[in-house]
């Protein structure tokens, strides 16, 4: 225990020294520290207040130019949904006046359609009736140069007669009566 109070005395004397000989350098450091932490404290907050106030203009700005692209970009949707309508509208005028132009198309086809078909049934009837009177004319040379042939021909009997006669007649077989 007497090296502890020993050793307790001797720092206490080291202190004293220290404190003759480093004392007023010591003091002088800790109040310029002190100077020193209060103008620190103080610039602290200065800086801290200036850069508060530099959130709060960048905050406005940035509120200011969100607001500004809100806007522009409502204005553009407004715009684009305006354009959209006004194209659909367009599709559908166009859609419609095709429709019409389409069905009047139609209809002037199936005129053209029907009376092209009352033409040619009509001409086919024509045909027929050319036909007919040519089959009846045809029919009727027909059966003239039938009766023609008919009364100028010489029959099948006729001429098997005079075929007969002419061989029997090239084979010296036949005579004629009164020859002899």
């Amino acid at each position: 225990m007497s090296d502890t109070k020993n050793s307790a005395e001797a720092d206490r004397n080291v202190d004293q020294i220290r404190d003759i000989l480093f004392g007023g350098q010591m003091r002088d450091y800790e109040r310029r520290f002190v100077e020193l932490d209060q103008r620190l404290a103080t610039d602290m907050a200065r800086l801290q207040e200036a850069q508060g106030e530099q959130i709060k203009r960048l905050e406005r700005r940035l509120d200011e130019q969100f607001e500004k692209l809100a806007q522009q970009l409502r204005k553009e949707i407004q715009d684009r949904t305006s354009a959209v309508d006004d194209l659909e509208s367009r599709v559908q005028q166009a859609a419609r006046t095709a429709r019409s132009e389409i069905n009047a198309g139609m209809d002037a086809l199936q005129g053209e359609l029907a009376a092209t078909d009352e033409r040619l049934r009509s001409a086919l009837a024509e045909l027929e009736a050319a036909l007919a009177r040519r089959a009846g004319e045809i029919d009727t040379a027909l059966a003239k140069s039938s009766g023609d042939l008919r009364a100028e021909k010489v029959g099948r009997e006729d001429l098997a007669a005079l075929m007969t006669e002419v061989a029997l007649r090239l084979k010296g077989h036949f005579d004629l009566p009164g020859s002899k």
